[in-house]
């Protein structure tokens, strides 16, 4: 078994997994309800089926269901079960949450995630050690790699509840609905696989857990029947009158695997209009004018390398998202062939890290050379696919790409490099994509290994915030209303 920390990743093997998300058992201790989102290339849940918990325990394909709670040893634990060789093409990524409605993470003793194989060999645990004023955590996520499965131990917590989470993956919160003002739309047809009964329980780790975990109990003869989902209504079941998306993720388009260069890539481009979410109403993009739509294309290779972005962008088209995934070495450099500055020149901490790019004024395909001594996978991703920023706290590391729709509000920023290297964060806005090929703002900028600690006044959205220089750990905190 391997422990690991916040940030490691170890491999998985691809067949059933189990998954207990638990804790201590102590008086007053708040619950904490575990949930898994199955999320597609661009880090969006793709409607209704891809959130499984306990109100909506199984997944149509039948790669994962919530299996559960179970106590014992002054242990609870839910337990999720994932069957990695099941899993969509078309999904990515899986994560494993909790949320905690009663209370804070921090209230909650000995919080946990542990993964074990179909014989109950425990295959990794991930104890989470940082956790105060959350109300929702992402404790981990399964992620593809080179036709092969890892675990993550994310350890990033949500001041907002789920809805604040769920959001930031493409869920759909509807107003109202955390008091119970208005339904949340029941399970989709085809969920019908009985929750464990005793005649069928799912068995717990048989190897006890070293230090303060002994043994993780397995999920009980009989479980609750489905509970409400508060607060959020999946993507798809927007009820009538209520708040709409405002990243909508695309249809499903079949396997994410490495395109060859000059291969055919299925492309979708289209104009959307800059306009306002309304009630009722199709759900848009709400951010630029012409900006240009397309499904999402991965390239994969090792070492030094060009490959051929066979996408035929527009002229003058605003910037893209190029997403970078690392497998041992964590430099990678990146750079339009005919150009002298680079996209990606830099560490990627966590092994990943998003940039915009900029395709030429000219238009059409574009080539990227490849700089990189082990295995890489990068990700041509349109605007659309920006981390959602919105009230609360999120962190990470390294360079990443944020889109904020909401009122104008201040932005807390701290960051920190042990390599004494440069931070910088840009604003980019405007009304049109040319506009939007060049920072209009220059928000936050260290050098050196300065610790960064600031705060920043950030205007109405929609606009883009882009972490454009860093390797640095970083935190954002986004107070709206705040007067000046």
């Amino acid at each position: 078994m391997t422990h690991i920390a916040k940030g490691a990743n170890v491999p998985v093997p691809t067949t059933l997994v189990r998954i207990a998300v638990g804790r201590e058992r102590r008086p007053g201790v708040p619950t904490v309800d575990a949930s898994a989102l199955l999320l597609d290339a661009t880090g969006a849940v793709r409607g209704d089926a891809d959130i499984v918990f306990h109100g909506q325990p199984d997944h149509p394909s039948g790669a994962v269901r919530h299996a559960g709670t179970g106590e014992g040893a002054g242990q609870l634990a839910e337990w999720l079960e994932l069957d990695l060789s099941r899993v969509e093409p078309a999904v990515q990524r899986v994560l494993i949450a909790g949320s905690c409605d009663e209370g804070t993470f921090g209230q909650v003793a000995g919080l946990y995630a542990q993964v074990t194989s179909a014989d109950g060999a425990i295959v990794t645990h991930y104890d989470v050690t940082d956790a105060s004023s959350e109300t929702a955590f992402v404790l981990g996520e399964f992620y593809r790699r080179t036709g092969a499965w890892k675990f993550r131990a994310v350890g990033q917590g949500y001041d907002t509840g789920l809805a604040g989470l769920a959001t930031d993956f493409g869920v759909v919160v509807a107003e109202g609905e955390a008091d119970g003002a208005a339904p949340v739309t029941p399970p989709g047809p085809g969920l019908t696989k009985p929750l464990p009964s005793p005649a069928t329980p799912v068995p717990g780790p048989a190897t006890p857990v070293p230090g303060p975990v002994a043994s993780i109990p397995g999920p009980p003869a009989s479980t609750p029947g489905p509970v409400a989902l508060p607060g959020v209504a999946k993507a798809g079941s927007v009820p009538e009158g209520r708040a709409v998306p405002l990243m909508p993720p695309p249809a499903p388009t079949g396997p994410s695997t490495p395109v060859p260069s000059g291969a055919a890539v299925p492309v979708q481009p289209s104009l959307v209009a800059m306009k306002p979410a309304l009630a009722g109403a199709a759900a848009a993009p709400p951010w630029g004018v012409g900006l240009f739509h397309f499904e999402p294309v991965t390239f994969g290779g090792k070492g030094e390398k060009t490959v051929t972005v066979d996408l035929p962008f527009p002229q003058d088209s605003g910037p893209v998202i190029l997403e970078a995934r690392v497998d041992q070495y964590h430099f990678i450099q990146v750079q339009i062939v005919g150009r002298s500055e680079d996209v990606f020149c830099t560490d990627l901490p966590d092994f990943y890290g998003r940039a915009l790019l900029v395709p030429p004024r000219k238009g059409g395909p574009l080539k990227l050379k490849v700089r990189q001594s082990g295995k890489w996978e990068l990700t041509v991703l349109p605007l659309t696919a920006a981390r959602p920023i919105g009230p609360g706290t999120i962190e990470g590391s390294g360079r990443e790409i944020f889109v904020h729709t909401g009122p104008a509000a201040d932005l807390k920023v701290k960051a920190s490099d042990r390599h004494s290297g440069w931070f910088q964060l840009n604003q980019y806005q405007g009304d049109s994509p040319d506009e939007l090929r060049r920072p209009t703002e220059r928000l936050v900028h260290a050098w050196n290994g300065r610790r960064v600690k600031e705060k920043v006044r950030i205007p109405d959205g929609p606009l883009f915030l882009a972490i454009d220089k860093g390797r640095h750990q970083w935190e954002f905190t986004l107070e709206p209303g705040s007067a000046r």
